[in-house]
């Protein structure tokens, strides 16, 4: 979590960069967090920058342009069919929705 949450920003950050700083072999990676997680280490990787993109949705300090480049997104568009693909509602659908739940 440590090294995924320190290259959150980077677009680049893949499986091999995680095992490599953990100091295991991505074949190991994998099946430990399959064991742990129930998912592969990719999708392990983007389910948390999501997660991370949801909080920040939350705070309202950025915008959701901004969001996808600060959780490692290469796209905008990326970003929201994943987003929407995890929590079954786009990025605006989100915030819209937590702002509901406050009133």
């Amino acid at each position: 979590m440590k090294v995924i949450s320190a290259n959150l920003d980077n677009p680049k950050l893949t499986v091999e960069m995680v095992a490599d700083e953990v100091g295991i072999s991505r074949v190991h990676l994998h099946r430990k967090l399959k064991e742990l997680t129930n998912q592969t280490s990719r999708d392990f990787i983007r389910n948390v920058r999501l997660r991370k993109a949801a909080e920040m949705l939350t705070e309202k300090k950025y915008a959701i342009s901004e969001l996808s480049e600060v959780v490692g997104f290469s796209s905008p568009a990326s970003f929201a069919t994943a987003f929407k693909n995890l929590y079954g509602v786009s990025p605006s659908e989100y915030v819209q929705g937590r702002q509901n739940e406050q009133k």
